[in-house]
């Protein structure tokens, strides 16, 4: 992102709350459709935080990622401007808004950009969605081909495969309840994701897991 670019996406959110999307948030189709969140994502490394597959749905019947501190813990995510309105809150209902210290919010941008992006978040506040349990995928509560689809495609329009390489790497739990329900998306959120986008994260999945 060129510092112009910058300076207009920090214009365009200065007078609303920052969220960390780290799942599927992370997808501008996802969110755009089903939350009603039109600003571009920011991608960050946000450190102090581990993602895991831990976050069950009893109402999906469906595991997805979740966050829990961590002193070790690293995630990328994107810096996302949007209310904290009912509509997000039934939307992250499995979680909890906790704030973010800015000072554990990092990014890959040149000097000048990433001094202008720590003066604006101190204006701010940065919220990120804690998992409320933890509880990784099994049988009945799979972690489906749909969701990660979504969270993956979010990163490669983000930062491209490096982000999404980066989302697999530090994910942890990944196990054999990987269920592949793209021809019938099971994920309620699902983000319409392009062949070619599909091609590369299959390629990435079996690179690293």
């Amino acid at each position: 992102m060129q510092f112009s670019e910058l300076t207009s996406w920090m214009r365009a959110t200065e007078n609303k709350p920052l969220v960390l999307g780290y799942g599927s948030l992370m997808s501008s189709d996802s969110r755009r459709r089903f939350s009603n969140i039109e600003h571009q994502g920011l991608l960050v490394q946000v450190a102090g935080y581990a993602r895991a597959w831990i976050t069950r749905s009893l109402e999906e019947q469906q595991t997805y990622v979740g966050a829990l501190p961590d002193v070790q813990g690293c995630l990328n995510a994107q810096l996302i401007a949007t209310d904290i309105d009912p509509a997000l809150a039934d939307r992250e209902k499995d979680y909890q808004f906790e704030q973010v210290p800015v000072t554990q919010i990092s990014t890959h941008l040149p000097t000048q950009s990433a001094h202008a992006l720590q003066n604006f978040l101190g204006e701010k506040r940065v919220y990120i969605c804690r998992s409320l349990a933890s509880y990784p995928a099994e049988a009945n509560y799979p972690i489906h081909r749909s969701y990660v689809d979504t969270c993956m495609a979010g990163c490669l329009e983000a930062g491209g495969e490096e982000a999404a390489k980066t989302f697999v790497e530090q994910t942890g739990h990944w196990n054999q309840h990987l269920i592949d329900d793209r021809h019938e998306p099971q994920y309620p959120r699902a983000a319409k994701v392009s062949p070619a986008h599909r091609d590369i994260i299959d390629t990435i999945l079996g690179a690293l897991l």
